[in-house]
């Protein structure tokens, strides 16, 4: 077979639907750039877009950043993480004949007192302002459309901020009670309120005033409990009620009961997949409106400024095209009479549901879904113009068509494997869900229940989302996927770059966010970063002909990562210049925060110049979770790499090398631990990476004090080889005798399968129970 050519562009399974029903067909010369199509016109298309295959400069948060979007009138940036933090970034201008190119995406030249070329001046954004918004998690983080005059954050603590973004200031602030801290109150207080838990999707409308449309959420699995219980004591008075006198109610000491309030809440809840609207001018903690087009929870929505109308999804499916002004002079006709004459049913027919909405200038919007496929559909009639398929499956036929040689899409099937092997943790994650999953149920009448995927504690990268956006003329989609950020072109439906393509082995992109060039720089801003000189914020050297290179930025965040990723036009790694040296690759990554051990492990080991996995002097790994895929099903690990470096550089090197791959289970004791990693599989044999043994790495903090500790199995101190065991009870007797490494967060009725297989008198296992494979992220 002849391999596939280099690919510059890259594949997306079209569908057409308006001119035909039959799929679109692509040859080879699909999958290349267009020969006929000249360069300046490619130019002229991507000039607002940077195109560079590795970003140029990243900053950190203190917990993984989980938002991002920018104004275009005012050149901010803002960005968000899981711990309630929200920053205000600046960008910084950029000017021709830099560094002696002059070529789009050259930096100022630096000014005296000011950092020297390749450091402040070079960074093409810079750090400006930090609030702790929220306690707890951020739920979104959005600008005011059209203007962008505004910024909202919205928290899990229930609290609405609105920002000036001119100024980078709080402007207003609304506080929320969940139905739980209602029922707490004093009874008699808010009587007739709404009560709501607050979702994570939302749109900031600038019109004469400021309004707010949030999502509400489903509730949690302890939420939904509390929920019945009360509704179960509110019927339960009801029906003492009718059987006779209602026994007097505890008093709060004001005498009024408790109880009373526990009943208004309930009776004034609002369902889940209602939408609120508040307004940001007089701050009300009363919604102006409840929307309830949707009967289930809302996973998408976007606002459309052009036609003032909004695009919304639900878990079960449903697309609603409204407007948030209906009944008032503002109000705008949807663009249909009868919602059977669109194609917005089209993901009720394949089962499947919006996670992101992004809507297009050109009159389009594009849907992604939980099948990982992007609908696109005409905002004219509401009719699906083609779908994008994102599957695994795809890549897979075209690596099995390529042969899995290095031509696709610059990957070998080696290093396409563990792409795919992060691309399901991230379902492990509920990247994919919305937020929201459903929980099958006996009783029919909550079979369609669904509940949040997220809590005040989840982990990080379960608040991620994906997330695509269209550029400012809406003719290209910005599509984060595994091979990168595609940009495609939809009106021929072609992916005409790949955004990122250098840095995807090590990096997957989730949430875009596109900066446009010719941003408003602060005067101001720019005289005290430079001293005071006025010249030095000038955007040209006297010459009137001289055009400005263009300073549009791509924003990019990345699953479970600190940081938040800026793309220019200027590649500091682009090879063309020769090979990069470590120091302008370690450069790009700002440590504007304290870092934590993997920083400080990916610094200090960047350049050794050692290829072996397995020798002493590797490069630490970072890897913080595995997967053991098993004969009984998957079992999800979080790895303590920061406390035993050394022990998870041996488990993932195994795992790696496949050294795991089907070894058994020879030892499973029940109410006790399951072990495994012995290749001869009797509980005699394997080895370190290195070869022999390797010593504890015993910590206080690590202990065996709850079930489905990962702990290595030994014969003495000092004597780890390879094999582990997951414990299933606590056992604290083990403390200080094994190194704990890790702890079981997915796939807890795998190990409790496999802890009941039957056994012999020596605890191994009748039947086989093996390790097929092991991923690691």
């Amino acid at each position: 077979k002849q391999a596939l050519k280099s690919l510059d562009i890259d594949f997306i399974k079209t569908v057409t639907m308006e001119a035909s029903t039959k799929k679109r067909q692509r040859n080879e010369d699909d999958l290349e750039p267009s020969k006929k199509q000249s360069t300046s016109t490619t130019a002229n298309q991507l000039q607002d877009i940077p195109t560079t295959e590795h970003y140029q400069v990243s900053y950190m948060h203190r917990s993984t950043v989980t938002h991002a979007c920018t104004s275009l009138r005012h050149g901010y940036v803002v960005t968000g993480s899981v711990d309630g933090v929200v920053k205000f970034w600046k960008r910084v201008p950029v000017t021709n004949g830099a560094n002696g190119g002059g070529g789009v995406g050259a930096v100022a030249p630096s000014a005296p007192g000011s950092d020297a070329a390749g450091g402040l001046a070079a960074r093409c954004i810079e750090f400006v302002k930090s609030y702790s918004s929220h306690v707890g998690p951020l739920l979104n983080l959005s600008i005011s459309q059209p203007t962008g005059d505004s910024a909202v954050s919205i928290g899990w603590d229930g609290v609405i901020k609105f920002y000036d973004v001119a100024t980078f200031d709080v402007s207003g602030m609304i506080r929320t009670v969940a139905p739980e801290k209602a029922a707490k109150n004093q009874a008699g207080k808010n009587i007739g309120k709404k009560y709501f838990r607050l979702g994570r999707h939302a749109a900031l409308v600038e019109k004469e005033d400021l309004y707010l449309l949030v999502s509400t959420r489903a509730p949690t699995r302890e939420e939904w409990q509390w929920e019945q219980r009360e509704r179960e004591l509110t019927q339960q008075r009801n029906e003492e009620e009718e059987d006779g006198p209602r026994p007097v109610p505890v008093s709060n000491g004001g005498g009024i009961s408790v109880q009373t309030n526990h009943d208004n809440v309930i009776d004034n809840m609002v369902a889940p997949g209602s939408i609120l609207l508040f307004s940001g001018t007089n701050l009300s903690f009363d919604p102006l409106k409840v929307i309830t087009y949707h009967a289930s929870p809302v996973t998408a929505l976007a606002y459309n400024a052009t036609q003032q109308l909004v695009v919304s999804g639900d878990v079960n499916g449903v697309l609603e095209v409204w407007s948030p002004f209906s009944g008032t002079k503002e109000d705008s006709a949807v663009p249909y009479e009868s919602k059977l004459d669109t194609d917005l049913y089209a993901l009720i027919k394949k089962k499947s549901y919006a996670i992101d909405i992004a809507v297009s200038e050109l009159g389009s919007f594009a849907v992604y879904s939980s099948d990982r496929k992007i609908r696109l559909f005409s905002f004219k009639n509401c009719k699906l113009v083609c779908i994008y398929d994102e599957r695994l499956k795809v890549y897979d036929q075209m690596l099995h068509k390529s042969g899995g040689g290095a031509a696709f899409m610059g990957m070998d099937a080696i290093e396409y494997g563990k792409r795919a092997a992060l691309e399901r943790e991230m379902d492990d994650a509920y990247l994919l869900s919305g937020g929201v999953i459903h929980r099958p149920s006996s009783n029919k009448k909550q079979s369609n229940m669904a509940f949040s995927t997220l809590t005040s504690t989840s982990e990080g990268t379960h608040h991620q989302c994906l997330h695509l956006s269209f550029d400012n003329s809406g003719k290209f989609l910005l599509l984060p996927t595994v091979v990168g950020i595609k940009v495609i072109n939809i009106q021929s439906h072609r992916v005409i770059v790949t955004v990122g393509k250098g840095d995807a082995s090590a990096i997957r992109f989730l949430h875009v966010c596109l900066c446009p060039g010719d941003a408003k720089m602060d005067q101001q801003l720019q005289l005290a970063r430079k001293g005071g000189s006025s010249a030095a914020i000038s955007h040209s050297s006297g010459d009137d002909s001289e055009i400005p290179p263009n300073d549009s930025l791509l924003i990019a965040i990345a699953y479970g990562k600190r940081r938040f990723y800026s793309f220019s036009h200027h590649d500091p790694l682009d090879n063309t210049k020769g090979e990069p040296d470590e120091q302008t690759i370690l450069a790009r990554d700002i440590l504007n925060e304290p870092p934590d051990a993997s920083d400080l492990l990916e610094a200090s080991h960047l350049g050794r110049g050692n290829d072996d996995p397995n020798s002493v002097n590797a490069p630490l790994t970072t890897a913080t979770h595995a997967v053991l895929r098993t004969t009984h099903g998957d079992i999800r690990i979080k790895l303590f790499s920061k406390e035993t470096p050394k022990t998870i550089q041996n488990f993932i090197g195994h795992a790696q090398s496949g050294y795991y791959d089907n070894v058994i289970f020879h030892r499973i004791i029940p109410g006790f631990m399951i072990q495994t990693g012995d290749p001869l599989g009797d509980g005699t044999g394997g080895e370190s990476i290195w070869g022999g043994e390797f010593e504890d790495e015993i910590r206080r903090e690590l202990r065996h004090d709850r079930p489905f500790t990962v702990s290595m199995a030994n014969a003495g101190p000092n004597t780890n080889g390879s094999q582990f065991f997951i414990t299933t009870v606590p056992t604290p007797w083990l403390d200080n005798k094994h190194t704990v490494f890790g702890r079981v967060i997915g796939g807890m009725e795998v190990v409790m399968a496999i802890e009941g297989v039957k056994t012999d008198d020596l605890d191994r296992p009748l039947d086989e129970v093996k390790i097929l494979s092991v991923d690691v992220s």
